[in-house]
């Protein structure tokens, strides 16, 4: 099961800074930090993102997953993607 990312404020990331960094190098993680409403990942450098991947896991998935949108109206499904991006959302201002 997936970790899911740490997510610090800029003033709590600060605080804590040498904590941090060593939870980082003992778990293999990353963090979040959030300054002046934008995020930042920080993570080790060299960090192996293949690590646990496995290609026939994948290639079942997308047997599975094949002919999903079949029967969708494409340019309907692409008008609707498109207004979607033009709507603000949490740390990410409207085209």
């Amino acid at each position: 099961m997936a970790r899911q990312t740490r997510r610090l404020k800029f003033d709590e990331f600060a605080a804590q800074i040498d904590r941090v960094f060593e939870e980082m190098a003992s778990e293999d993680g990353e963090v979040m930090v959030e300054k002046a409403g934008r995020l930042f990942r920080i993570e080790p450098a060299g960090k192996d993102i293949w690590r646990g991947y496995d290609p026939e896991r994948v290639h079942g998935a997308l047997v599975h997953l094949a002919g999903l949108l079949a029967g969708v109206d494409r340019k309907a499904l692409m008008r609707d993607i498109h207004a979607a991006r033009r709507q603000a959302s949490r740390g990410r201002p409207a085209r």
